[in-house]
């Protein structure tokens, strides 16, 4: 169970955290005693996007999510309830299967997820990544939760903050440009609607073991064709 003080520490933390380059992820990395963590925003005002991650690897385990548009982010974040899988190993979770499976080669053993929300403001997920099995307990579960309606609230005033000032830097698009452009590609290609098009390239990044934005970007490029 991760101790009292280090939670009222990371609370503190979280609620201080609302400038741009303050750290989101290390509260919940060091309290809970996880190999990484991340924050993101899924769809929504805020677009889909990776607001901080402990590391390079959690930054891509969260890509992974975004690709595949499965995976314990997105069930955190559709639910509104926390998501806890102390064994993806030997216990893969039945909804989100090829998630499972792609996090798994990444190295995660253990996974959690919980809704980052401020009041009825759905606004993404945060994930911690273990290398190793890590089962929270029921505190421990309440704890992650709390802190990450905090982090929520930060990450919300960045948000709003920047709006004012008329940065729109912190407003990412659901998919970055090239995907855009890809996508629309494809659907001429292979005479399919722009869904379609967007689920053939996300399986062939899926298949590669490639980012959705590298293969995108060789469609653009003109490198790789579907018809």
């Amino acid at each position: 169970m991760a101790d009292a003080a280090a939670v009222r520490a990371a609370a503190a933390s979280l609620a201080r955290a609302t400038s741009p380059g303050s750290d989101l992820c290390a509260p919940f990395r060091d309290t809970f005693g996880v190999t990484g963590a991340a924050v993101s925003t899924l769809g929504g005002p805020l677009g889909t996007g990776t607001v901080c991650s402990s590391d390079a690897e959690s930054s891509r385990r969260d890509e992974i999510q975004f690709d595949l548009g499965e995976g314990p982010c997105w069930q955190a974040h559709g639910t509104n309830r926390p998501v806890v899988e102390p064994d993806l190993v030997t216990a893969p979770p039945s909804a989100w299967p090829a998630a499972a499976v792609a996090l798994t080669e990444a190295g995660v053993t253990s996974v959690a997820a919980f809704p980052l929300s401020y009041g009825r403001l759905d606004l993404g997920a945060v994930d911690l990544y273990s290398d190793e099995r890590r089962d929270l307990t029921d505190d421990e579960v309440d704890q992650a939760t709390t802190l990450a309606c905090i982090a929520g609230r930060s990450v919300l005033t960045r948000a709003l903050d920047a709006l004012e000032a008329g940065d729109d830097s912190l407003f990412p698009t659901t998919f970055p440009r090239e995907v855009h452009q890809a996508s629309g590609m494809v659907m001429v290609q292979l005479g399919v609607s722009v869904d379609e098009a967007l689920l053939v390239i996300r399986g062939h990044a899926w298949s590669s073991g490639r980012a959705l934005r590298e293969i995108a970007s060789e469609i653009v490029l003109r490198r790789l064709d579907f018809s």
